[in-house]
């Protein structure tokens, strides 16, 4: 509990491979009082990848009582791009006093002050979501070069526009595999925070990734959880024209997103970012819990 709410983290879950990284650190903000309860969304694929990544699941719920599975609600159509099959969680998340803190199944990294900056800006609204500083976001690479606080430096860090799916901060594999190994360095020296901004951004009605995000249940209670479009245009475009209030990106918060699809042949075995995931797995182990 932070600042009298309720913090509940959510996971639209698909992968245990990746899932069991972020579990390190959402385990670490747990003991830490910071996180109540953590609910995989269950979201996985048919067939039989789909049923380890649900017996993963399943273990991780009965050994953790901290730890939910959420199952789709029964009545709702089911879409074969999974992905828009998301949206419906929100229906589970009208509790007015508890905030909800949205992660991408691939979230590899969760810096120690993240969660209490996120549920702190999204207690004191208006604005509909709190983003953290998300490594491998296409419109936060284009805020962090503008701001000098990562590389603009043709060729080798090409600039990225002020734009969702970038043809470099979405598309690029390269420049993807260069910025997580700009974190892991900062990582490994404890001079993460440098990667931070100095004050928060404004982040106007246009469509961005919603690899993480916090927002009150309170908002999600006026509509009964009842989203009417895919959760990512909602939360970034539809709803927050309808409120008339900007978003906004957290400077003291920071998150790491592994891939994008366009990216990820660039972090196959093999590749030059195939050693990016493992990297990550060792950082887990030092700094989680």
């Amino acid at each position: 509990m932070i600042n009298g709410k309720r913090v509940v983290a959510w996971i639209p879950y698909g992968r245990h491979r990746t899932v069991e990284i972020l579990l390190s650190y959402l385990q670490r903000d747990h003991d830490r009082g910071l996180v109540d309860e953590l609910w995989l969304y269950m979201n996985t694929r048919r067939g039989e990848e789909g049923t380890v990544d649900r017996e993963w699941a399943r273990r991780i719920a009965t050994r953790r009582d901290w730890v939910k599975q959420v199952r789709r609600p029964d009545d709702v159509r089911i879409y074969r791009k999974i992905q828009m099959n998301t949206m419906y969680a929100y229906r589970f998340m009208v509790d007015e006093d508890t905030i909800f803190i949205r992660f991408d199944d691939d979230i590899v990294y969760v810096h120690e002050d993240a969660i209490e900056a996120l549920v702190l800006d999204a207690s004191s609204g208006p604005q509909l979501c709190s983003f953290p500083i998300i490594i491998n976001n296409a419109v936060v690479s284009h805020h962090l070069q503008q701001h000098g606080i990562i590389p603009l430096q043709e060729p080798d860090w090409p600039e990225v526009g002020n734009h969702c799916m970038d043809p470099i901060g979405w598309t690029d594999g390269q420049f993807a595999v260069q910025l997580h190994e700009l974190l892991l360095s900062h990582i490994d020296a404890g001079t993460v925070d440098e990667l931070f901004m100095h004050t928060s951004l404004p982040l106007r009605p246009q469509q961005f990734s919603v690899s993480c995000f916090a927002a009150r249940g309170s908002e999600y209670a006026k509509i009964n959880g009842v989203l009417d479009t895919e959760e990512e245009k909602w939360h970034t475009v539809v709803r927050p024209r309808e409120l008339g209030e900007d978003n906004t990106l957290v400077p003291n918060a920071l998150v790491s997103h592994l891939t994008f699809l366009t990216q990820w042949r660039h972090f196959a075995p093999g590749a030059p970012g195939g050693h990016i995931l493992d990297e990550y797995r060792k950082r887990a182990m030092q700094h989680g819990a």
